[in-house]
């Protein structure tokens, strides 16, 4: 029979809990933890109707949660060391969906509500410019209180500016918080999130299970693009170097056989119009330096030449007319 730490029995129910814990950590593939705080019965059943054909949420104590993650260390690689992460209010969420899309669901799932009072705010929480509906009355004191700039217009009261009321980290006053909820701003976003998984002996933390798909595929492809850098310095042939490290040998072959002038097919075209590229850069240094050594210049002359020495038809005599 199990002994409690004092050496008193455990209690039997106690001991199918634990046994119907275990069973459910051995069947899915990923166990999560979320942190429960602020999660109302309300929600928890919604998303628990959404989740009824994935996912399985699972309350229980955190002390019986670490001991049945511990006992099943032999049957899963490293699944002791999600007991390190029990703290808190949380909930087991047992599934064999991939964990980064059940993070994404899970983030989705997520509604707003009203802002509790004497409650610590995690967001910024703003109150816009605009028409309050409101007939001016008691309520303008109310607004005025909350640091709200108003005036009546048309009947009616009017914040006459965007407002930061909460920052992140501050205490919601109560006055604050039933403002808040006569102007129908809900700020608060409430839901469960995936606030660390494990899956074939690795742990994944929430800043990796709540990173944008978007970024992943960047890292992904920034990592593509040096492995294949790296490879195709080092002369590794892989499928997708192959191409690229024929092309740079052509290349490098190429260039070779031009500086040495070795007259081959493929290089004799490109050897020719070096040549000729060389041939007019000289005409040009020397004609630079003695207009009349001209390739030009001394076209020009041998046409006038010919033109001068080219005979002239006798005329005509008398009788031979």
């Amino acid at each position: 029979m199990a002994v409690t730490a004092k050496g008193r029995p455990v209690p039997e129910y106690k001991v199918e809990r634990k046994e119907e814990i275990k069973e459910l950590l051995e069947k899915y593939n990923v166990i999560g933890l979320s942190n429960m705080e602020g999660i109302g019965a309300k929600q928890l059943q919604g998303l628990r109707k959404k989740l009824k054909d994935t996912a399985l949420i699972k309350m229980e104590k955190n002390t019986l949660i670490t001991r049945s993650l511990r006992e099943i260390k032999d049957k899963k690689k490293d699944v002791d060391k999600l007991a390190e992460h029990v703290k808190g209010s949380v909930a087991l969420i047992l599934t064999n969906m991939n964990p980064f899309k059940l993070s994404n669901f899970l983030a989705k799932s997520k509604t707003k509500t009203v802002a509790k009072p004497d409650t610590i705010s995690p967001v910024e929480i703003m109150v816009p410019a605009g028409n309050t509906g409101f007939p001016p009355g008691p309520v303008i004191g109310e607004l005025g209180d909350a640091g709200l700039p108003t005036r009546v217009e048309s009947g009616t009261i009017w914040i006459t500016k965007d407002t930061v009321v909460v920052k992140p980290g501050d205490l919601i006053p109560k006055k604050m918080a039933l403002v808040l909820k006569r102007l129908g701003i809900e700020p608060i976003e409430v839901g469960l999130s995936l606030d660390v998984a494990y899956e074939d002996g690795l742990i994944l933390t929430k800043d990796v299970l709540s990173a944008e798909p978007v970024k992943y595929l960047q890292e992904i492809q920034e990592a593509y693009t040096q492995a294949l850098n790296l490879a195709v310095y080092a002369s590794i042939t892989t499928p997708e170097t192959i191409s690229i490290l024929l092309r740079r040998a052509y290349t490098e072959a190429s260039n070779l056989v031009m500086k040495a002038e070795l007259i081959i097919p493929e290089v004799l075209s490109s050897i020719i119009r070096r040549a000729e590229d060389q041939a007019l850069s000289i005409a040009m240094k020397i004609s630079a330096k003695d207009p009349s050594l001209s390739p030009q210049t001394k076209a020009v002359e041998e046409t006038k030449s010919k033109t001068q020495k080219k005979p002239s038809k006798p005329e005509k005599t008398q009788k031979e007319k």
